[in-house]
């Protein structure tokens, strides 16, 4: 089979729009829902979902240590046109992958059973709390057997279809939430059994469209190679440790609130740092298309284009997180207050404290995808162990023993997480790609910080002197301060992005032209 591995700027611009069109759907969804619960069910009954869910993110990361090599060993296999190897790869993992699955099914459902023991549940929503949990682990626990023959969409760089296929399991899923919550009663559970079948109902569409676009994607007993596993397994076990380390704070801080505060405490929190979950995954999904991309950079050797990607791709992040951040940390309280009222205010400076560290971390957010290419996941996920670590520590003492409550993992957050970028993650990101601190400075932190110090200025002179108390007087400052953050911008673009800009709206031109032809048609 010969290779049809791609590299192009198109393809990852198509990829990465796709991607964060299916994440403006989601973000949507999530806004009006979380709003829609706030304002019809008590605070106790809400703080179900997010204590529920910080618990059933961990077991997907059990998996991680079999299933994370699978897409780049199935990747390199296939741009190096052997067949045979993918289905060995395939074959191979399906078994222990199965195992583990039952295994997560037993536990989990034994733990959704004693799930009032465990955690604190208010009283009265024990039975909700077991069958929420219970629906989580069997959705949980099926995706393992599945996930070796769902690589094909990423091996073919289809983001774009795939996004479409949880576009499409979104709106099915939001449909099915809205009889429920509509037409049945207003519950947190329907919550929970809208997502299941939706992400049920998804996965399996992604099977079938993975397993046509690479057939070799299949499972043949005469084709099982167990020396293989000791080469995905030790790749994966230092991805097992990052992703851990990063879900395990994830998971413990509702816990901890859970335990040492109250459901208000475990309410703020998810209020107040929604903006950082959020921006979080749209930055992953914006950039999982590169992958694949900067795996086939150093399957070819192609070390400069490797640090060109780092540096532009640090600034980039800058540019497209502060544009968003920036002004949510400038008008957080106004925020919260138009959001869902003044009883959840103190969630404002969670929210700004949640976002606080975005200038320092994400100029060298491109360490993940260089690690991933390069093979050397051990450093990253010793850094990232340390950091969550030391996190869960602070945050621990800080509401546990200080009694901060909802303030204390943000605080925690921001301190740990300012020095962990600076001391760990920045060294990291320059000796893996060969780049020095100068350029770095030069080429990426600050061009990549200018905007959101032009923005910030003007962000702020609005809010003193319109003090915006409704969504369209806020809409219009964050209006207006974006057109200084866009003129800052367009005066740090370096060449090539001002060549690549050119393209873009080259090709848009000609689309806005046939749709000015058709409204004047119509």
């Amino acid at each position: 089979m010969k290779s049809r591995f791609e590299i192009s700027k198109k393809l990852l611009l198509v990829n990465s729009a796709s991607s964060i069109a299916a994440k403006v759907v989601n973000v949507s969804v999530l806004l009006w829902l979380y709003r829609y619960l706030l304002l019809r069910i008590g605070a106790e009954e809400y703080s179900l979902l997010p204590v529920l869910m910080s618990v059933i993110v961990l077991l997907p990361v059990i998996t991680s240590v079999l299933t994370s090599g699978l897409g780049r060993y199935v990747l390199a296999a296939y741009a190096q046109g052997d067949k045979r190897r993918i289905t060995q790869i395939t074959s191979t993992m399906f078994i222990p992958l199965v195992g583990t699955g039952l295994f997560l099914l037993v536990t989990g459902l034994f733990f959704a059973w004693h799930v009032d023991s465990i955690l604190s549940i208010p009283a009265g929503r024990e039975s909700d709390a077991r069958i929420m949990m219970a629906l989580l682990v069997v959705s949980v626990a099926i995706r393992p057997a599945l996930a070796p023959f769902c690589v094909g969409l990423y091996v073919r760089q289809k983001f774009a279809l795939q996004n479409l296929v949880r576009v499409i399991g979104d709106v099915f899923r939001l449909s099915l939430l809205f009889v429920l919550l509509l037409g049945v009663s207003t519950r947190v559970l329907w919550v929970v059994v809208a997502n299941v079948v939706g992400e049920l109902t998804s996965q399996i569409a992604l099977l079938i469209i993975s397993r046509r676009l690479v057939p070799a994607l299949k499972f043949r007993v005469r084709e099982i190679r167990w020396e293989l596993t000791r080469e995905l397994v030790s790749f994966g076990g230092w991805n097992f440790m990052a992703v851990i380390a990063h879900r395990l704070r994830l998971t413990a801080i509702p816990l901890i609130l859970n335990k040492m505060a109250t459901p208000m405490d475990v309410t703020l929190f998810n209020i107040g740092s929604l903006g950082r979950r959020q921006i979080d995954q749209w930055s992953y999904v914006a950039v999982a298309p590169l992958y694949p991309v900067v795996t086939g950079m150093h399957a070819m050797g192609a070390k400069e284009r490797i640090q060109n990607l780092y540096l532009r791709g640090g600034r980039i992040s800058l540019w497209a997180t502060l544009a968003i951040a920036v002004p949510a940390m400038v008008y957080a309280r106004e925020i919260i207050y138009l959001y869902v009222g003044n009883e959840f205010i103190y969630a404002a400076a969670i929210m700004i404290m949640t976002l606080a560290c975005y200038p320092l971390s994400h100029g060298a957010s491109m360490v993940w995808q260089v690690a991933h290419a390069t093979g050397n996941i051990r450093p990253v996920g010793i850094r990232t162990l340390t950091s969550q670590l030391t996190a869960i520590g602070v945050t621990l003492y800080l509401v546990g023993v200080a009694g901060w409550g909802a303030i204390g993992p943000a605080y925690a957050g921001l301190v740990v997480g300012t020095i962990s970028s600076v001391a760990l993650v920045w060294p990291l990101g320059l000796k893996l790609t060969g780049v020095t601190f100068d350029t770095w400075i030069r080429k990426t932190w600050l061009p990549g910080l200018a905007p959101a110090v032009g923005g910030a200025v003007v962000w702020g002179i609005l809010k003193d002197v319109l003090k915006p108390d409704t969504w369209s007087e806020l809409g219009l400052c964050v209006a207006l301060g974006g057109l200084s953050y866009g003129a800052v911008l367009l005066l740090c673009l370096a060449p090539r992005d001002r060549a690549d800009l050119a393209q873009v709206i080259a090709r848009v031109k000609p689309w806005i032209g046939v749709q000015k032809v058709m409204r004047r048609g119509a």
